[in-house]
């Protein structure tokens, strides 16, 4: 695949329970290496060529060996997956004995994950897959489970939970705590289609997972039908690895059953500059409350036109007409006029986010922002080993303010923004990729090297080396501007990031090839299988579809949900909500979004996997 999930995941609030999720207890951490450790070994060197002289010096072979190997192990502890497989690469394995054998291919291969770099790890475990089968069936099944992460990188999501289902009885605590975790996490990853069919084909632990899942895959399950079929599920499957999981669901799920509103008011403007939004979210609104309706208990909807000034009486219009939940309204000042208000009479849900931390206790947010997706990435980068890296945003406060919220999260992440700058859309932008790559610095050296020698040399201009990635905040069309510029400037292999902003939501290769190789978060209605009921329902209710208001029709479905999984987002800080614009968990009485990634491929976007692997507890010992 082109582009994987960081290998370098702490995983944390793994388990969505498809309306739901409690985080599966156990750390998330896959078990340290066995690397032994002499007393008194120093402290792998920051250097790699010093840390090779000082192996190379070493008296014995024996001793070499084995500084080799706690030394990568400490690069990969560290996030430096390249040395730590540089290191490695100076043993020849062919002269090591079984035991350190086995503990070179286990460092060898989390060196090549942690670089996205699936394929050398499976041909590795396939090269010595005979003699692997010799090992301790506690060492086989650390393999096992390394090659189970190489095929989630790969996308084969189904392989490599076959392959965690088989290896997990043989597994040590700690593996067992991650192995658990990555379980629920690939089971949150297939589509509702994958899953049926998977369950038709599987049998013993594998469908118990899967039926575990797919109890919790709709988001608009009625809450006591969850419950009765959770109590069926741990009545079946009494010794499954994920019956310690249940209780707290249970209780979760009969809590937020207890506290679903009965009458719900919308508050979304069908008057004014705003109606077109309004009407977008309510037809989003619609079709979520009629499929739930079809299956389940439902409340009573009623909606009111925010667009009047007054907006406290519609509120209060609201309230008197015995509304016990409200969502709305979507304009961010009058959001703020109602959380001004203190101590609210309901629960209310506003559809926008607003500046202050200072709101009611049952007063909640939920939006489509932006810095939402510009710190996800941010997150990305970091998990990804990433240490550097440039902005380039475009002139205005709106581009600012996500650049900002970039740069925020970059750093308090101990990243480093090493440039920064904004762009005017037009023939300059050239010129601005040019500047923020440093090239005419790099063309001056070398004018300045050619003078002082008579030899023919080809010196050739270069990028510069201080970034990781870009972050790269731009619309379609901005982008097809910067993508070119980038590769022209001899930045071709510089990594790309950019908010949902850089997609239409809409296929159009022709054009969308200069966007090739940026790699971009959007939600799943987007990005995701467009074959699901709801989008099937959608279609047939809407077959022109919503245009660039497609992302809001999205979030009136979500907005929809929330009013009966607000209760648990809540109440549970590890629970989320699997929803149509992202996966959704509370946070300050907001509702964030962690969305999906794509990638721009031959003109077309390209979900790709979302593969969490192990993190980086890789301490020699």
């Amino acid at each position: 695949m082109d582009f994987k999930k960081a290998y370098w995941i702490a995983l944390v609030a793994t388990f969505a329970l498809a309306s739901c999720s409690t985080t599966p207890t156990g750390t998330g951490q896959p078990a340290t290496l066995p690397v032994e450790q002499t007393p008194g070994m120093s402290q792998a060197p920051e250097s790699l060529s010093v840390a090779r002289a000082q192996i190379n010096a070493q008296a014995t072979p024996e001793y070499r060996i084995k500084l080799t190997r706690a030394w990568a192990a400490e690069y990969l502890q560290q996030q430096r997956p390249e040395d730590a497989e540089q290191l490695l690469g100076d043993l020849n394995p062919a002269s090591l004995p079984p035991e350190k054998r086995f503990q070179w291919i286990l460092l060898s291969g989390r060196a090549a994950l942690a670089q996205q770099n699936a394929a050398p790890a499976v041909e590795l475990l396939n090269r010595y897959q005979e003699e692997i089968q010799q090992y301790p069936v506690e060492q086989q099944a650390q393999l096992d489970l390394l090659r189970a992460d190489a095929l989630a990188m790969e996308g084969q999501l189904i392989d490599s939970l076959q392959q965690r289902v088989a290896a997990h009885p043989l597994l040590n605590d700690q593996d067992q705590d991650y192995n658990h975790e990555m379980i629920w996490q690939l089971l949150m990853q297939l589509s509702p289609q994958e899953l049926a069919s998977a369950i038709q084909s599987s049998s013993g632990d594998l469908r118990g997972w899967l039926t575990l899942a797919q109890l919790y895959r709709d988001p608009i399950a009625d809450l006591d039908a969850q419950v009765s079929r959770l109590d069926q599920w741990s009545a079946q499957w009494r010794t499954h690895p994920a019956i310690s999981d249940v209780p707290a669901m249970l209780d979760a799920l009969k809590e937020a059953a207890s506290h679903r509103p009965s009458q719900v008011a919308i508050l979304l403007p069908t008057s004014g500059p705003l109606q077109n939004v309004g009407k977008t979210l309510q037809e989003g609104i619609m079709t979520a409350h009629y499929q739930q309706k079809q299956n389940s208990l439902s409340p009573t909807l009623r909606f009111y036109d925010s667009g009047p000034d007054n907006i406290l009486a519609v509120y209060q219009q609201a309230i008197n007409d015995g509304a016990d939940f409200v969502l709305g309204p979507l304009s961010k000042e009058k959001a703020a006029t109602i959380a001004a208000q203190g101590t609210l009479p309901v629960t209310t849900l506003a559809l926008n986010y607003i500046e202050t931390d200072q709101v009611p206790e049952n007063f909640f947010q939920f939006g489509l922002a932006p810095e939402d997706e510009a710190r996800q990435i941010a997150r990305q980068g970091v998990r990804e080993g990433s240490n550097q890296a440039g902005i380039l945003y475009p002139k205005g406060d709106w581009g600012e303010r996500v650049a900002q919220a970039f740069a925020e999260e970059w750093q308090n992440l101990h990243g480093t923004v090493t440039v920064s700058r904004a762009y005017q859309e037009g023939p300059d932008i050239g010129e601005t990729v040019e500047e923020l790559l440093l090239v005419a610095q790099s063309e001056a050296r070398g004018k300045e090297v050619s003078r002082f020698t008579n030899l023919d040399m080809d010196i050739e201009p270069r990028r510069r080396q201080d970034m990781d990635f870009l972050f790269l905040i731009a619309n379609p069309n901005q982008g097809r501007q910067v993508k070119p510029a980038l590769n022209f400037h001899f930045a071709k292999d510089l990594p790309v990031y950019s908010t949902s902003l850089i997609y239409s939501g809409e296929s159009n290769p022709r054009r969308d090839q200069d966007l090739n190789g940026i790699r971009f978060v959007d939600m799943p209605w987007i990005i995701g299988d467009q074959s699901s009921d709801l989008h099937k329902v959608a279609a047939e209710q809407w077959p022109d579809g919503h245009g660039r208001y497609e992302r809001l029709y999205a979030m009136g479905i979500d907005a929809y949900r929330l009013q009966s999984r607000l209760y648990l987002l809540n109440t549970l800080p590890s629970s989320e909500l699997p929803g149509a614009t992202g996966r959704l968990q509370m946070r300050n009485q907001q509702v964030v979004r962690r969305l999906d990634w794509a990638v721009f491929m031959r003109g077309e976007a390209k979900a790709m996997p979302q593969v969490a692997n192990p993190s980086n507890s890789l301490s020699a010992q």
